[in-house]
């Protein structure tokens, strides 16, 4: 079983208006960020992103 907590749960909208849908878990509204740091680089709300140099 995976226990999922909404406290550490955040969104991140890509979308032409910017907007987005009230989005909730276990009755608490998600908070929407603008990147977050996936396997090493970060992903942006701008599609851009970045890799991390590894030696």
């Amino acid at each position: 079983m995976m226990d999922v907590r909404s406290e550490k749960s955040k969104i991140m909208v890509n979308r032409p208006t910017n907007t987005c849908d009230k989005i909730t878990m276990n009755g608490e509204k998600l908070e929407e960020v603008t990147s977050f740091k996936y396997l090493g680089g970060t992903l942006s709300k701008d599609a851009a992103s970045t890799a991390e140099d590894r030696i």
